[in-house]
């Protein structure tokens, strides 16, 4: 396992860019001991959160460990005279951010619960090695849904995946690299972007920053009429919101040769089951007639989506194949953006006491997307009682690389392509 041995051949050079860190606020019943055992039984279902990485023989083992650490979770208790509890947390953010992970041992997933007089928040910081950013929505909806059935005082419907099934999955694409598929796969990358800047020319490293966020929601009516779009012909809705996407960013870069990355989910074919909470990329390049309505180019895109997805490789070493001297330097792709995302609502309905909001102006997010401009991710709102639905689009991007204004462009033009198309 090579990509290991590159992370600790630099400790100190970058571990920021494979940490994670997403925070909540509680705004409903707060308990410690049943909050506690919520990320326990977080731990005890995802053997993905029980694992570290030994060198033994010479050689990298994946070793998970048969229960959850007492240090997985941390509490941190506020006085009453801690009346601004928003500056305590972005303070306390900013010492959970610089405490690296130890990827030869486990806790690889640290939750913190900060408690103060009139509030609750619960920073979550992962190691991507253990929950990338598909998985770690799957893993935050599972812990809420652990806690509200906590409260509710029943049991979670949330199965636990067997440690020998998860390592035999990691196994299997392992060895799937020394196959002569892997050989093939390599070849039609190399033919199909060996030519592109990105690989020829490398970004030059990025500042970190701190991300920000710009929230958009699509209308009723422009939602439905989309979705129409894409039934009718044949493609998922969220084609039309990744052309709207190419077209805005080709505007924005003043390119139409476009490199970008989905997310790849890791899941159990058998069942469904998520094998481990976290993703792996998939490289596109998209060379499209952009001047043409999202509608249009929509297929075409799917198109050079489906073929990505048949000639997959996992994005390291697609990356270390081809442009080596660029995995530590970006770790990403210029620009990237999922393909589904499930929502942050916890999906286990056990009667709900709790609700949480996502602290979008206390994130501290600097992981793979350090050299990345923007991060596209949407999803479906669905209104409490009603069966209308909308689109919500955000935008993640380094404050230190584009402007806020930058950004509402670039949303105005997504929704904008959007609103033409539905209008026909």
């Amino acid at each position: 396992m090579r990509v290991i041995e590159r992370y600790s051949d630099q400790p100190d050079r970058g571990y920021r860019y494979y940490h994670m860190i997403i925070n909540f606020r509680i705004d409903g019943p707060i308990d410690t001991d049943k909050f506690r055992r919520a990320v326990m039984a977080l731990v005890a279902a995802n053997p993905a959160f029980r694992s570290y990485f030994s060198m033994v023989d010479g050689s990298w083992q994946h070793i998970v460990e048969p229960n959850p650490r007492a240090d997985v979770f941390e509490v941190h208790n506020y006085g009453p005279d801690i009346t601004d509890w928003r500056a305590a947390t972005r303070e306390k953010l900013a010492e959970i951010n610089e405490q690296s992970f130890d990827t030869s041992q486990a806790p690889l997933l640290k939750i913190h619960l900060l408690r103060f007089a009139t509030t609750a928040v619960f920073c979550t910081k992962f190691h991507h090695m253990v929950c990338d950013g598909w998985g770690i929505i799957v893993a935050l909806n599972q812990l809420l849904g652990f806690y509200e059935a906590e409260l509710a005082g029943v049991t979670a419907p949330i199965p636990t995946l067997p440690a020998e099934v998860y390592l035999g999955f990691a196994q299997a694409q392992n060895h799937e690299l020394g196959t002569a598929s892997t050989h093939e796969h390599e070849k039609w990358w190399r033919q199909r972007i060996g030519n592109h800047p990105y690989i020829v020319s490398p970004l030059s490293e990025r500042p970190q920053g701190r991300l920000a966020v710009h929230a958009d929601i699509v209308g009723t009516d422009t939602t439905a009429a989309v979705m129409k779009i894409a039934e009718r012909d044949g493609y998922h809705f969220s084609y039309l919101v990744h052309c709207a996407f190419l077209k805005a960013l080709s505007a924005h870069c003043g390119l139409k040769d476009l490199l970008v990355t989905f997310v790849k989910a890791n899941r159990n074919d058998a069942n469904n089951f998520v094998v481990g909470n976290f993703a792996d990329w998939i490289m596109v390049r998209h060379q499209l007639d952009l001047d043409h309505g999202i509608e249009k180019i929509a297929k075409a895109a799917q198109q050079d989506v489906t073929e990505a997805k048949d000639h997959y490789l996992p994005y390291w070493h697609l990356v270390d194949r081809l442009s080596p001297e660029q995995y530590f330097k970006d770790f990403g792709i210029t620009p990237y953006c999922y393909d589904y995302l499930p929502t942050f609502a916890p999906k286990i309905d056990v009667g709900g006491q709790a609700s949480f909001f996502l602290l979008r102006d206390l994130e501290v997010l600097p992981y793979r997307v350090v050299a990345t401009d923007l991060f596209c991710r949407v999803n479906v709102i669905e209104t409490s009682g009603s069966t209308d639905q909308r689109l919500g689009i955000d935008l993640i991007h380094h404050s230190g690389v584009v402007s806020k204004d930058q950004i509402k462009h670039v949303m105005r033009d997504i929704v904008g392509a959007l609103e033409k198309a539905a209008r026909g």
